[in-house]
């Protein structure tokens, strides 16, 4: 029972030091996502809104651009309706997008430039 006042008392010590203290601030060198300039969304033409209005998840959707694969429907992190999209070019390539509803029209969304892993252990930015 002797020992139990003084441990006590040291535990308040220990958590008052540790409360005390702030943690050492860190600066990145290296942004990992490049900022990219303010692009103005433009509506999708009025084919492709109809379409990703009332087509389900696999359908797909003919454009001039290629065609268009209309992946999981999800809501943002704004709040807004969205769909995957998968399109592929009439070259043969293929590339993941994103269009939401805005205002009961759909746009297709810039995808994020990032930098990659090595890029940023060698120093380079892709």
């Amino acid at each position: 029972m002797n020992y139990i006042a003084p441990l006590q008392a040291l535990s308040l010590v220990v958590l008052l030091a540790g409360c005390s203290h702030q943690p050492k601030q860190v600066d990145a060198s290296r942004a990992l996502v490049s900022p990219t300039t303010k692009t103005e969304l433009t509506p999708m033409p009025a084919s492709q809104q109809q379409a990703l209005n009332t087509l389900h998840q696999g359908a797909s959707l003919s454009t001039a651009g290629g065609v268009l694969v209309l992946g999981q429907r999800y809501i943002s992190a704004l709040g807004r309706e969205c769909t995957e999209l998968l399109v592929n070019t009439p070259q043969g390539r293929s590339q993941r997008s994103a269009a939401c509803k805005i205002a009961d029209q759909w746009y297709l969304i810039p995808q994020l430039e990032q930098a990659s892993l090595s890029g940023l252990y060698s120093g380079q930015s892709q």
